[in-house]
């Protein structure tokens, strides 16, 4: 048996020793066989593929066309020509399935094509993440003990505003204390803020803002979360009252320090920032302020009382197939005194008290104002998430809605039991933050979109 296996290993070196002659007619390298193409993803965001094509053997002579089948492109700049080498193509940022076809072409032969599915899975890019945890616009907490003084930290025994003080000191509840991404900070204190006797007024109340606390102080904040600090640098900005600085209490807006160090606690959701600074008067006075951040969402909503507030159409922003007239207002009273409540917590709540607009796909025999249908009747247990920078609001919650329970991102519903679990629209809130636009493309094979404009209350 080994003589027999050194044998046959004798014989195979001595085949492959011996020149082989090979002619056109059986030359396997004059076919297209076994045509293939990898796809692979090139980029993190998962839109640029790139293409190889491949045939079993290869051969240099095959001219191979990739068309990575973009629907979109109508220019045929998708299709690209390649002897082998990778060839690549970016599709639409959007998560999407396309037919991609490779055919292989030699001189006398007939042209071999293959197609494969690729889906590309189109990752959004996170937004830039913030250089500190402040970033932001914060106001007081319109609540009572919202500012304070008392001889301790947290302590605001000696005096602290009323739940009443948020009205009658409207003009400095609503004040702006803005911390920017680039570690600049700003007061926005508008047409109006509170004004004291230190600062030139006869008593205290709102008035037109004195220099160097109008606003106009070019600022910068440094936050050390570790050490529970926040320094401000710059004439003229501040955080609560103006009056209170590590040295004590200014008696004239002329003697506003450079720079204001307070203690500084922020949440672990980080929406609410406890604010305290010994004024070191000699009594150990404390000043206490509690910020909160603004968030524009934060509040109770109404569909805007105008014409095409709601609406329908082919497109984003769209009301050409149906709009709401201005005497829908009247008629559809009972719709437009609607609640859409945004809460801090990030819970979120349908008001629609005793009646609401129902339709026919929610039992009635004809559409008017009645009392609202099940899941559709604001008992839902709901949350709410706004992501900016992606101009979305998602409702989570089995029939918490914005607009008209019946839209969602599948289409339109045609029974209240069917209610999705959640649903996202595109939203933009307007500069003043009183505004929101709200559009959702209900997929019906139409490109239908319903759109709605919703104001604060």
């Amino acid at each position: 048996m080994k003589l027999l296996n050194k044998g046959i290993y004798i014989l195979l070196l001595l085949l492959l020793s011996i020149p082989f002659a090979c002619t056109e007619e059986n030359d396997d390298y004059s076919i297209i066989a076994g045509l293939d193409f990898t796809v692979a993803t090139l980029n993190a965001d998962g839109n640029k593929t790139g293409v190889i094509p491949t045939t079993v053997p290869g051969d240099g002579r095959i001219v191979y066309t990739v068309d990575f089948g973009d629907p979109a492109n109508t220019d045929n700049s998708d299709v690209f020509p390649t002897s082998g080498p990778m060839v690549t193509y970016s599709y639409p940022k959007e998560s999407k399935t396309y037919t991609i076809t490779v055919t292989a072409a030699m001189a006398g032969n007939e042209d071999v094509t293959i197609t494969k599915e690729h889906t590309v899975v189109y990752a959004v890019p996170p937004p830039p993440s913030s250089g500190s945890p402040l970033e932001g616009t914060w106001k007081l907490a319109p609540e009572a003990g919202a500012l304070g003084v008392g001889p301790g930290k947290d302590d605001v025994s000696w005096w602290s505003n009323s739940s009443g003080d948020v009205s009658t000191r409207a003009c400095l509840f609503d004040d702006k204390y803005v911390f920017n991404a680039d570690g600049s900070f700003t007061n926005v204190v508008g047409t109006e803020s509170w004004i004291e006797t230190w600062q030139g007024a006869t008593t205290e109340g709102c008035a037109a803002p004195v220099f160097p606390h109008d606003g106009t102080a070019t600022a910068t904040y440094e936050f050390n979360e570790t050490a529970g600090t926040l320094k401000l640098t710059g004439k003229g900005a501040y955080l609560g009252l103006p009056k209170a600085y590590n040295l004590g209490e200014l008696t004239k807006p002329g003697d506003a320090p450079d720079e204001i160090t307070y203690i500084a606690a922020l949440s672990s959701d980080g929406n609410t920032l406890e604010i305290d600074i010994k004024v070191n008067d000699g009594n150990n006075a404390h000043w206490s302020f509690k910020l909160v951040r603004d968030l524009p969402l934060v509040g109770s909503w109404k569909l805007a009382p105008e014409s095409g507030a709601l609406g329908v159409g082919p497109g984003k922003d769209d009301v050409s197939w149906w709009s709401n007239t201005t005497g829908d207002v009247t008629t559809r009273a009972c719709l437009f005194d609607d609640k859409y409540i945004f809460n801090a917590d990030g819970s979120f709540k349908n008001d629609v008290g005793t009646e609401s607009w129902i339709e026919t796909w929610q039992g009635a025999t004809a559409e008017g104002c009645a009392a609202p249908v099940f899941p559709h009747d604001g008992t839902a247990t709901a949350t709410y998430e706004y992501d900016k920078a992606a101009g979305t609001i998602k409702i989570t919650g089995k029939g918490a809605y914005l607009g008209l329970p019946k839209a969602y991102n599948l289409g339109e519903l045609t029974k209240p039991a069917d209610a999705p679990d959640d649903i996202t629209y595109i939203a933009a809130i307007s500069s003043d933050g009183n505004t929101l636009e709200i559009d959702i493309k209900v997929n019906d094979g139409n490109n239908a979109h319903w759109s709605f404009k919703f104001v604060k209350e």
